[in-house]
């Protein structure tokens, strides 16, 4: 039996681990997309991520406000000068009266401060005034603003760049302070100056203006309201400054500076819906996605066609069984009718006793012939056969076939003429060569007209090769399904059916025979109409003295 009908257990294994291997990587691509899409760490991230930047760019310009207003604030009296122009009481009424002409002509930004006060280092002292035009400018005690300057004056020791601090505190109430340190040619602090301002009413436009320059928007395209950023006080004296973040801002980011601001915390607060931008998967995410998408669907195709060639097989495997027990059993029971009847010595004369014999030698040759073509294919299916070469006259070739057919073309009722030219001899297997010269005359009497002559023939088509031909005169063959018939379990689909059953490996095995003797075969049309199987091998350019050789 042919490799190829054998039961492929090794191709069904490959064929399941194909589809374990499918069903693996499309659960994976579906676990993968689903972490990917409700991977909520990754969305918790992106989202930190977002309010931490507004809250940066928010921090970032109210700093950079909040140094300015202290530095026009604190400009007339110069604090930063280790030689200040001004000292004591009067810098403190200079101070507000340029507090006081500002606010008239609203030329430029002002602190809105109650009052100023300066602490000196040495003597521990603290001087105030309150600014001209507030009517209650001494609320903050006397102490809490010695505490506030004794702090900075600590604070700043040896960093002069932490000269600028706005504070608040539970002693302060809802009021801030705003100092400026002074200090001498050695960078020690000499003097703390200061100015008491309204905590939420300082910070709330520091704020409104810092938003606005930031362009914060939200999904709507608005800008993002200040009822997204809290400022609030850490330590112990914790408590907020400007804005509360209510429930609804699930998201938050909080950060906590130095600086001007040290001491305060900034909280960036969003609902789902304040978005400002879209949150996506990463490229890397999706990219690794897409290769596991594609693997899958180059599995599962590979899988596909490999379950579509198993079914194509099994249907093979079928028509084989179907061809063969069909061709098997009817010679076997011609052969048991005609052994019956001679056995029980039932034939009639002599006339009908040698029909018997004919009918038993020709059904025998013809399941010889089936074995053969069953045998040579399983032995292409493993490994090619290796003939014994030698120059094989054409004329007794055609005397092999001729005696190996003639009782199945005179019992179909059907001729057969040999033409030939003489002496002319080619390099093969002699029994390889018979083999596929009487498939092609049987592919003739069975596809072939009723009472046709079959032509069997030769032609020196080259200096090399030489042409074995059979011609029948039955319907043809179109063009684009000949080279079709060569595959093995392949028939014409008017055949399949009709009551020609076959193997559907006669012309394979002229293939696999024409092939292992380095030749080809191929089907033509017929002269005279019908169909032409051409063997093509090589020329012998000797007959005599031949000697056999195996060919590789």
């Amino acid at each position: 039996m042919s490799n190829d009908l054998r039961p492929k257990r090794r191709s069904a294994l490959w064929n399941n681990r194909l589809w374990i291997l499918s069903a693996a990587l499309g659960a994976a691509s579906i676990i993968t997309t689903a972490a990917i899409v409700h991977d909520t760490s990754r969305q918790r991230a992106a989202v930190h991520s977002v309010l931490r930047s507004i809250a940066e760019q928010v921090l970032a310009l109210a700093t950079s406000r909040v140094e300015v207003l202290a530095l026009e604030t604190f400009a007339p009296v110069m604090p930063w000068s280790p030689a200040p122009t001004m000292r004591g009481d009067s810098a403190l009424a200079m101070l507000s009266r340029v507090q006081q002409n500002v606010s008239r002509c609203r030329c430029r930004d002002t602190l809105g401060a109650t009052e100023f006060f300066r602490y000196d280092v040495s003597a521990r002292t603290v001087a105030r005034i309150g600014a001209a035009n507030q009517r209650s400018p001494n609320v903050t005690s006397t102490s809490a603003l010695e505490r506030v300057a004794m702090n900075e004056a600590t604070r700043a020791q040896g960093h002069p760049k932490l000269a600028i601090h706005f504070a608040v505190g539970r002693d302060l109430g809802d009021r801030a302070t705003l100092t400026v340190v002074q200090y001498d040619s050695a960078q020690i602090p000499l003097a703390v100056y200061g100015a008491v301002v309204h905590a939420g009413d300082f910070l709330l436009p520091l704020l409104r203006d810092a938003a606005a320059r930031a362009s914060l928007i939200d999904s709507a395209g608005q800008p993002t309201s200040l009822a997204n950023i809290e400022f609030s006080a850490t330590g112990p004296d914790s408590t907020n400054i400007v804005g509360t973040l209510d429930d609804a801002h699930r998201f938050r980011a909080t950060i906590h500076p130095g600086g001007p601001l040290d001491g305060l915390a900034v909280t960036a607060g969003l609902g789902g819906s304040q978005m400002p931008v879209r949150i996506s998967v990463g490229g890397r995410e999706m990219m690794h996605l897409t290769v596991l998408l594609i693997a899958t669907i180059l599995v599962i195709g590979f899988a596909i066609g490999s379950s579509r060639r198993e079914l194509l097989l099994a249907r093979a495997r079928s028509d084989f069984v179907a061809g063969v027990s069909h061709d098997l059993r009817m010679p076997l029971a011609q052969i048991l009718i005609a052994g019956e009847t001679l056995t029980l010595e039932r034939e009639r004369n002599a006339a009908e006793r040698r029909a018997l014999s004919h009918a038993i030698v020709r059904e025998a040759r013809r399941l010889v012939s089936i074995v053969d073509n069953v045998l040579l294919f399983s032995r292409s299916g493993g490994a090619r056969p290796k003939p014994m070469v030698r120059a094989v006259p054409v004329d007794e070739l055609f005397g092999d076939v001729v005696e190996a057919v003639g009782l199945a073309v005179e019992d179909a009722g059907q001729s057969i003429v040999v033409r030939q030219s003489s002496a002319i001899a080619v390099m093969g297997d002699r029994q390889l060569l018979r083999q596929a010269l009487v498939n092609l005359v049987d592919n003739a009497l069975k596809y072939g007209s009723n009472g046709q002559r079959i032509e069997l023939g030769v032609d020196r088509s080259s200096a090399i090769t030489v042409r074995l031909y059979v011609d029948d005169e039955g319907p043809g063959i179109p063009p684009d399904e000949r080279s079709r018939l060569f595959e093995p379990y392949e028939r014409l689909f008017r055949d399949r059916t009709s009551e020609r059953t076959g193997s559907g490996l006669g012309l394979a095995v002229v293939r696999e025979i024409a092939t292992a003797l380095n030749g080809r075969a191929w089907l033509d049309d017929a002269p005279g109409g019908g169909t032409r199987a051409v063997l093509e091998v090589p020329f012998a350019e000797t007959v005599v003295g031949a000697s056999p050789h195996a060919m590789t």
